[in-house]
């Protein structure tokens, strides 16, 4: 099998076992999307696609070939996007068959085989999707075990498993806080290594963002980014962080971005106190030695994606001594999270002062095999606090589970802590 959809399979898997110990399979459930993707009858009606695909299939199949051929040379590039609402999905080849995997089904979970229509030596399949104008998806097609990117569509974003295709729906727009600029002062990286001596995490290489006029400064305040070198590979991270302090957006800010080891999925999850002595008892106290950075606690913030969300949330709920402030994007919820979120509530002074950010997508992973998603377990974990009265900054998008979604609320994550009107 394709080691990237192996991998897909295990990460999923890996997931749906943590939640589904946390909500069993008896519980009541969201539907997997708060919408179907299926067409209506009404849109397939007035579809020019579908009434492409209507009339090539009434075709004999040897003249289907030149209907096809005009249909290709007047739609060179795919997916072809309909009234803002209709995603479109062909394929041309010999193959016997071919599958759609991406954001849109499942969240990954569930590739769909494309329907085909014969047209002599050759098959053209197809697939049709109703999905929010704004949402912007990444998917592949599956062909003899293999994921390869839409060969007609030039839009391709990295993901951490490849390159992947991306479908942008019309009123998608991409952040252009993440465009380099020449004209502006840049910040300086140093890469350093940090050691555990208290805990079993293994030694990871660190990168430490300096703002520009970091000899000017004092007391600055300062984000630790979880799996923070991925987030400067695929989010553009130091390049928005430039671009927001030189449009005086926010702070200038030390970022400490912590590279992600083989395994540390277990302690962002299960060992979760063994990662919070490392961080909080020994990282924390290693910067501010070596940095000029705030001793404050309302001055740290703590971020991640993912497993990574969750370990940052329960890292500021387990420790407000040192950071009172945490992000999460589609982040895994677990009973340990909920708990520590009651058990943070009980003392007035943190709850007060305790700062969250939190956003999933749409089209995110399901998370149990009663088909929960990582969307309802973020609502499950918006209500409660809203019910214990904790501050907190909560989206949904019309997205799923990718870097390429991540990177485009990596600004608002900055602003909403660093921003100069946050304090």
């Amino acid at each position: 099998m394709n080691l990237i959809i192996s991998y897909r399979i295990f990460f999923i898997c890996f997931f749906c076992f943590q939640l589904f110990s946390f909500w069993g399979c008896k519980s009541n459930v969201s539907p997997v999307f708060e919408s179907s993707t299926l067409p209506t009858n009404e849109q397939l009606k007035n579809s020019r696609f579908a009434n492409f695909i209507t009339k090539l299939k009434s075709l004999p199949e040897k003249e289907r070939i030149i209907l096809i051929e005009k249909f290709l040379n007047d739609n060179s590039a795919a997916p072809i996007i309909e009234d803002s609402i209709l995603a479109c999905f062909y394929y041309y080849s010999k193959t016997s068959s071919v599958q759609l995997n991406g954001d849109m089904q499942y969240g990954w979970a569930k590739p769909v085989e494309m329907e085909v229509v014969k047209c002599g030596d050759e098959n053209f399949f197809y697939k049709i999707y109703s999905l929010p104008s704004d949402a912007r998806l990444d998917y592949v097609f599956n062909i003899d075990g293999k994921s390869i990117p839409d060969p007609r569509n030039s839009d391709k974003t990295p993901s951490g498993f490849g390159l992947h295709s991306q479908l942008a729906m019309p009123l998608f727009r991409q952040d252009p806080i993440r465009i380099t600029r020449g004209a502006i002062s840049k910040g300086t990286i140093d890469s350093i290594t940090f050691t555990s001596k208290k805990s079993k995490l293994k030694p990871r290489s660190l990168k430490i963002y300096k703002p520009s006029e970091y000899d000017k400064l004092s007391n600055i305040p300062v984000l630790y980014v979880n799996d923070g070198f991925k987030a400067i590979e695929y989010s553009s991270f130091i390049t928005i962080v430039d671009n927001l302090i030189a449009d005086k957006k926010i702070r200038p800010l030390n970022i400490v971005f912590i590279e992600y080891i083989e395994g540390d999925s277990e302690y962002f999850l299960n060992e979760t106190e063994e990662y919070l002595v490392a961080v909080c008892d020994e990282l924390v106290p290693f910067i501010d030695k070596n940095y000029k950075t705030s001793h404050f606690a309302k001055d740290r913030v703590i971020s991640g994606i993912s497993a990574g969300g969750h370990v940052s949330l329960l890292t500021a709920l387990k420790r407000p001594d040192i950071f009172l402030n945490a992000a999460g994007q589609s982040s895994t919820i677990t009973t340990e999270l909920l708990t520590a979120l009651s058990e943070a509530s009980l003392n007035e002074k943190y709850r007060r002062s305790l700062r969250f950010y939190f956003d999933v997508g749409r089209f995110d992973l399901i998370s149990a095999p009663n088909n929960q998603t990582f969307l309802y377990a973020n609502q499950k974990l918006r209500d409660q606090m809203k019910n214990l009265g904790f501050d907190y900054h909560f989206n949904i998008y019309n997205d799923g589970h990718q870097w390429a979604n991540w990177r485009e609320r990596a600004d608002d994550i900055l602003v909403y802590f660093f921003g100069l009107n946050a304090e």
